[in-house]
This record gives C-alpha cells, structure tokens and sequence, in this order.
C-alpha cells in the first residue's frame, strides 16, 4: 500500500507542486483516521529521504491546523502561497523540532 501512497504524492505534486496529508486522502476536512494520516506522513518522509520532495509544515489560518506537505525540491512553498495570498504559511518541514 505505502507504494501507491508514494506514487499518489509523485503525481500530485508532479501537477500543482506540493500536496498535504488530505489532498493525498482526498479528505478536504481532516476526518481521515490517525493511522491513515500517519502512513501518508511516513511516506512523504521516505520520499524526502531520498531527495524527491522537501517537507513543509503547512499551518492553516481558518482552521487553526497544521498539515505535513511534499513538495517539488524546487519549490519554494512558503513563497508561492504568499504570493497567491493564501489562508496559509509554511515553513520548511524539521523532524528534529
């Protein structure tokens, strides 16, 4: 199963650039399962591991949330919702903090 996980965050962030926990749960309103949440964060940290994506820690304004997002190594997230003047910040994602 964590193969298709890892193939689903590649895709996605193969189109728009990052992706959260949810958008790879097509799960838009947080109720998805510790477990199932859990095993999409292990996989974008495997992916990270291997230099695939950069890890952000995505916080959202609305919902007071903060959500574990995989992005192109390229892209600057923290910049790219700024610019776009979104409900949310990010910051570069630290396992140590």
């Amino acid at each position: 199963m964590s193969k298709g996980i890892e193939e689903a965050i590649m895709d996605r962030i193969n189109g728009p650039g990052w992706v959260t926990t949810r958008g790879v749960l097509k799960d838009p309103s947080g109720q998805s399962t510790e477990e199932e949440v859990q095993r999409v964060e292990d996989a974008m940290k495997r992916l990270a591991e291997k230099g695939l994506v950069t890890l952000w820690l995505l916080k959202l304004e609305y919902e007071d949330a903060e959500l574990l997002a995989a992005a192109r190594p390229s892209l600057e997230l923290d910049k790219d919702l700024e610019q776009r003047g979104a409900a949310a910040k990010a910051e570069k994602y630290s396992s140590a903090g």
